[in-house]
């Protein structure tokens, strides 16, 4: 039934709201659904979708994504075997989504939680997404929360550690450099070098393991002549080839995603290209800790002045 014909019939449009209005009441926020709640719906943005993977025995397929509601209060929602390619389409990162009814239970113990409670996605649950023309009920607003490491501090990282706490877990950077396939390590896995850097001209070599280097290595070689920024999750520091940093399993590349310090550091792009760009032309992958900015015609001082 349109809206002319509502408004033709006042018991549709009383009938139409007191719907509306049932609806409504099962619109949870994240922290008010337990395994207890029934008939709920949640409003949510996906902020993080890693990719699919099997348990140690090598016998379950499943998927961990992470949504956020409007309090930007987050849950992992598990997705397994036929399910996961099911709604690959539907769940997008930085999309919105109404998701009813899913499982709710207590997160495995071999997992580190994001939540007291998470979501299993299943043939059962209702995913619904909110187009960016639903005026009555717009998307979400990007997420702003971004917990990042400045490059100044990844000298005090341990060794083939995540920065796994919860001030340390994100690093947001600039793509100056890629690097080709090539195969390396004591079992000559598939890998790319890519070069990051901050706003301090601090550089370190990223290397992409595996599929990291097929789908994100791949996009990155085609976009680095525009210097995109990435957030990288779930990333370890190790000394290959000196101090760098590298993917694992479950690391999350996120390419120009809407995040505001995304936005500002895309800002000192546009602000920095020239000195990119002789950067990118004067220096190579393989020394990107040693290697130092082209000097500003400003910045050179006569030796006899020293």
């Amino acid at each position: 039934m349109d809206l002319d014909t509502l408004k033709l019939n006042p018991l549709g449009l009383t009938y139409a709201f007191s719907i509306y209005r049932e609806y409504m009441e099962y619109r949870l926020t994240i922290d008010k659904i337990t395994p207890q709640t029934k008939e709920w719906t949640s409003k949510v943005h996906l902020i993080k979708k890693p990719r699919p993977r099997k348990s140690k025995d090598g016998k379950t397929r499943f998927q961990i994504v992470v949504v956020q509601d409007e309090n930007e209060d987050k849950v992992a929602a598990v997705l397994y075997g036929e399910d996961i390619e099911k709604d690959a389409h539907k769940l997008t990162p930085f999309s919105t989504y109404l998701i009813s009814t899913a499982k709710v239970r207590i997160p495995l113990p071999y997992r580190v939680p994001t939540n007291r409670f998470e979501w299993v996605i299943d043939r059962f649950t209702v995913v619904e997404e909110v187009k960016d023309d639903n005026i009555q009920d717009p998307p979400l607003p990007p997420p702003t929360r971004l917990n990042t490491i400045h490059f100044a501090y990844l000298q005090e990282q341990q060794q083939n550690k995540e920065f796994g706490n919860h001030n340390f877990t994100h690093i947001i950077a600039v793509v100056v450099n890629c690097g080709s396939i090539k195969y390396d390590g004591a079992n000559s896995n598939k890998c790319r070098e890519i070069i990051i850097m901050d706003t301090g001209m601090n550089s370190f070599i990223l290397m992409l393991w595996e599929d990291f280097d097929d789908v994100d290595g791949s996009i990155l070689a085609a976009q680095v002549a525009k210097y995109p920024v990435i957030v990288a999750k779930r990333i370890t520091r190790t000394t290959y080839g000196g101090l760098s940093l590298s993917t694992r399993y479950n690391s999350v590349i996120l390419i120009n995603p809407p995040y505001p310090q995304v936005g500002r550091l895309q800002n000192w792009v546009a602000d920095n290209r020239p000195r990119l760009m002789r950067y990118s032309q004067q220096n190579s992958s393989r020394a990107a800790l040693s290697l130092v900015m082209a000097p500003e015609d400003n910045d050179i001082v006569p030796i006899a002045n020293i």
